[in-house]
Order: structure tokens, then C-alpha cells, then sequence
């Protein structure tokens, strides 16, 4: 399991989202002081890959935290 902290800024509110991988990295949950707030996930299409979630809080930021998690490894 791997750790990240996000740090963004929302309604002109800096804030810093803890982001937790799953066993096999297929997902990444998501929290804000310490509250679930959703998840995003990845998958591979056409040798690009494509973030999304199901959580519309995470909506704008979804592809932003998976790109940004691409770079940190």
C-alpha cells in the first residue's frame, strides 16, 4: 500500500487530500481530514491511460491526482 498527499485548492480553500492505493493498485481511496471522501481508479485504453470516478467531488480533480500519481513514481 502505498501513501500520497495532494495538495490543491478548492473555493479558494487550500486543502491536502491523503490518498491511499489498494493491495493491487487498481484503486486509490481518497480523504479529506480524515473523511472518505471517494475513489478513483485507472485503466488502460489504447495505451493511454484514462482515470475516472464514480464520486462527483472527484470529478474535476479525478485525471489531475492520477497524472500527479503517475509523476511521484
Amino acid at each position: 500500500m502505498e501513501q500520497y498527499t495532494y495538495e490543491d485548492e478548492y473555493r479558494g480553500q487550500k486543502r491536502k487530500l491523503l490518498i491511499l492505493s489498494g493491495e493491487e493498485d487498481t484503486g486509490y481511496r481518497v480523504f479529506l481530514d480524515a473523511k472518505f471522501i471517494g475513489s478513483i481508479s485507472h485503466e488502460i485504453n489504447n495505451e493511454k491511460v484514462v482515470w475516472k470516478t464514480e464520486y462527483n467531488i472527484l470529478k474535476p480533480i479525478a485525471t489531475k491526482i492520477g497524472e500527479w500519481i503517475e509523476n511521484s513514481n
